[in-house]
């Protein structure tokens, strides 16, 4: 877990046992969704880092409507 992830988690938590209303409950989920994202986005970017970067990259599929 990165700092920036456990300071997420470390203030939804304080915030969540300071006023467990079911707003606050909601809130703490949605941090931990958006940590969950951040850390996948994360490591999805450290993997094309290691690859050489973007521009040596297959480019991403990409779907229209």
């Amino acid at each position: 877990m990165h700092w920036w992830s456990q300071q997420a988690c470390d203030a939804a938590a304080e915030a969540q046992a300071a006023d467990p209303s079911p707003q606050n409950l909601m809130a703490a989920a949605q941090v931990q969704a958006m940590v969950s994202m951040a850390e996948a986005l994360h490591r999805i970017a450290a993997i094309l880092e290691e690859q050489g970067g973007a521009e040596n990259s297959p480019p991403l599929p990409v779907r229209l409507k």
